[in-house]
């Protein structure tokens, strides 16, 4: 009874003057058209405040898991080994590519985006290309 109480304040909230809820993002696919599932194991979800200044390129890297973002400040371009690219500006969510090879450059100023990880207590978030684990979870290669 107690959780049907408060789940019916919840609801109330958003109903009630003054209160809105825009959706950002609902998709069944990443930004490449890709699919993503979750993993298993006990979840684990994480957030994080990624920062990279002007110019900066992270390196090729993948993620096991679904991963999240919504871009707070400048662009980024994501571009996978394979050469697939795409542009996220100001305001933008996205769903990362899973478990694909990729990196990300900060064009025209420094960027920041929060990114939300949908993860799991038995794999990494994140996984650099090279790394032992990359073989296992990464899909690509990098050619330069």
């Amino acid at each position: 009874m107690r959780n049907c109480a408060s789940l019916l304040c919840f609801v109330m909230a958003f109903v009630a003057p003054g209160i809105t809820a825009s959706e950002l993002l609902k998709t069944r696919s990443s930004w490449d058209g890709g699919s993503f599932s979750y993993p298993p194991g006990k979840a684990e979800v994480t957030a994080v405040v990624l920062a990279l200044d002007e110019n900066q390129i992270t390196p090729f890297h993948c993620h096991p898991v679904p991963t999240m973002g919504f871009v707070l400040e400048g662009s980024i371009e994501v571009e996978t080994a394979q050469g697939d690219k795409t542009l996220l500006e100001q305001g933008a969510p996205v769903v990362e590519v899973m478990r694909t090879l990729h990196r990300g450059k900060a064009v025209n100023g420094a960027v920041k985006i929060v990114v939300f990880y949908a993860g799991s207590t038995a794999m990494p978030n994140t996984v650099l290309a090279g790394d032992e684990a990359s073989g296992r979870y990464c899909t690509g290669k990098v050619t330069e």
